[in-house]
């Protein structure tokens, strides 16, 4: 099954990967997290199949507001 994981780093950044793991999602949480490329990153989200996930700062020009 395909996944869209959200990673938080320690800056609070987040990162977007996409992986393949098994059905099961308990199992698929520690799948993915172990194939995370930051080792240093948090999974915080998990979502199924494939996403475009955009953040607050991907959309909005920050110097607008």
């Amino acid at each position: 099954m395909i996944y869209t994981a959200v990673f938080q780093d320690k800056d609070g950044h987040y990162h977007f990967e996409t992986h393949v793991a098994t059905h099961d999602r308990r199992v698929a949480w520690r799948e993915v997290y172990k194939k995370r490329s930051n080792t240093d990153a948090c999974l915080v989200m998990l979502i199924d199949g494939q996403a475009n996930v955009r953040t607050h700062e991907d959309i909005v020009d920050i110097n607008e507001q």
